[in-house]
C-alpha cells in the first residue's frame, strides 16, 4: 500500500508538471492561439514527452543518487564534479533532441542558423528548464525527508525521556523505602505497639508508590492522603519531637497532578529537618490550588547535616527538578536557606502538563 501511494504521488507530480508545461506551450504560441488545431496539439504533446525523457532521469538522479550520498560523502568535491558532468551530458542530449528531432520532424522546419551567443543563450535556457523541475522535485523530497527526520527525532526523544522518567522514579522509590524502614526499625527496637500501625501505613504508601506512579496522573487528594500517611508514619517514630502542620486552600481536590510531587518534598523535609534533633522541631506545609495553579510551600528547620554536603538530599531535589522539566512546561521551583529554615517553593500550572511530549524548541 505504501509503495502504491509513492508511485501515485510520482505520477501525480509528473502529470501536473506535464499539464502546466503543455498549457504554457500552447497558449504562449501565437500560431496555436490564432489557429488552434488537433495537429498542433499532438505535435506539442509529442515534443513535451520527448523533452520529458531528458528531465525525468535528471530528477531521479538528484533525488535518489545525489541527495542520499551528499550527507555522508567523504569528499563532496567529487560529487559536485559528478553532478556537473551528468548535467552537462543531459544538456547535450537536450539540445541534440531539439536540434535533430523536434525541429526537423515535429516542428517540420529547418533549424535556423545560430551565432555563438545565440547558441549559448539556448544552452542556458535548456539548463534552466532542467534545473527548474529538478529544483522543485528536490525541494519536495528534502521537505519530506525533513518531516520524517523530525518525526523520528520526536519519537526518539519521547522514548529517551520515558526511560529517564522510569530511572528517576526508580531512584525515588528505594530512597523513600529506606527512610520508612528506618522508622519501623526504631519502633520494633522499642517493642512499640505502634509498629503494626506503622507497617500498615507503609503498606499503603508502597501500594501508592508501586501502582499509582505507573499512572500518568493522579488526583491531588490522593497525593495529599499518601503524604499524610507518610507524615503519620514519621510522627509515630519521632513522637513529640516533630510537629507537622498542613494548611490547605484548594478549590478542586480532584485536580490531577503527576504522582509523587508533594511526597518527595515532605520526605526530604523530614529527613533533613530531623537530622541531629535535640528538641521539638516544626515542619510546615502549605498547599494552595486555584484555577489550576498549584502552590506548595514547605519549611523545615536546618538539621545538623548541611544540605549541600548530603548527597541524598541533593539527589532528591535534583530528581524533582528534572521531573518537573520533563513533565511541565510552566513551573517555578526554588529551594534554599531562609534564616533558620530550609524553604522549598513550587508553583505549577497544571494545564501545562507535557505528557512526555516536549515542544520543538527550535521554532
Amino acid at each position: 500500500m505504501k509503495e502504491f501511494r509513492g508511485i501515485a504521488l510520482h505520477l501525480l507530480f509528473w502529470t501536473v508538471y506535464f499539464g502546466v508545461n503543455l498549457f504554457n506551450e500552447l497558449y504562449l504560441s501565437s500560431s496555436f492561439t490564432a489557429h488552434p488545431s488537433t495537429e498542433l496539439l499532438l505535435d506539442s504533446i509529442l515534443a513535451q514527452l520527448l523533452v520529458l525523457a531528458i528531465k525525468v532521469p535528471a530528477v531521479y538522479y538528484v533525488l535518489y543518487s545525489l541527495i542520499p550520498r551528499w550527507s555522508r560523502a567523504p569528499s563532496r568535491l567529487w560529487l559536485a564534479t559528478e553532478f556537473l558532468l551528468v548535467f552537462f551530458l543531459l544538456l547535450l542530449c537536450y539540445r541534440g533532441l531539439v536540434q535533430l528531432i523536434i525541429w526537423p520532424y515535429i516542428v517540420r522546419e529547418t533549424p535556423p542558423p545560430l551565432s555563438a551567443l545565440q547558441y549559448t543563450a539556448r544552452f542556458f535556457y535548456s539548463l534552466l528548464d532542467i534545473l527548474q523541475v529538478t529544483g522543485i522535485a528536490a525541494a519536495i523530497r528534502l521537505f519530506r525527508l525533513r518531516i520524517a527526520a523530525v518525526t523520528k527525532e520526536k519519537v526518539l526523544i519521547k522514548e529517551k525521556l520515558q526511560s529517564e522518567m522510569q530511572h528517576l522514579r526508580a531512584q525515588i522509590n528505594p530512597h523513600f523505602l529506606f527512610n520508612s524502614l528506618n522508622s519501623i526499625y526504631a519502633l520494633t527496637r522499642s517493642q512499640s505497639m505502634a509498629a503494626s500501625d506503622a507497617t500498615m501505613r507503609l503498606s499503603n504508601i508502597l501500594r501508592y508508590t508501586l501502582y499509582a506512579t505507573e499512572k500518568k496522573l493522579v488526583s491531588l487528594e490522593e497525593e495529599i492522603k499518601t503524604t499524610l500517611d507518610y507524615v503519620e508514619l514519621q510522627q509515630i517514630r519521632f513522637a513529640d519531637k516533630v510537629r507537622f502542620s498542613l494548611t490547605r486552600d484548594i478549590d478542586d481536590v480532584g485536580a490531577c497532578i503527576t504522582p509523587q510531587i508533594i511526597l518527595p518534598l515532605v520526605e526530604n523535609a523530614f529527613k533533613h529537618g530531623t537530622s541531629g534533633i535535640v528538641g521539638p522541631v516544626e515542619i510546615t506545609l502549605r498547599i494552595a490550588l486555584k484555577d489550576d495553579q498549584l502552590f506548595i510551600e514547605l519549611h523545615n528547620p536546618l538539621g545538623s547535616v548541611p544540605l549541600s554536603t548530603d548527597s541524598g538530599a541533593g539527589i532528591g531535589l535534583a530528581n524533582m527538578q528534572r521531573r518537573l522539566e520533563l513533565l511541565y512546561h510552566d513551573y517555578q521551583f526554588s529551594h534554599g536557606q531562609r534564616e533558620n529554615s530550609f524553604v522549598v517553593e513550587l508553583h505549577i500550572n497544571l494545564k501545562s502538563y507535557a505528557d512526555i511530549e516536549l515542544p520543538d524548541r527550535r521554532r
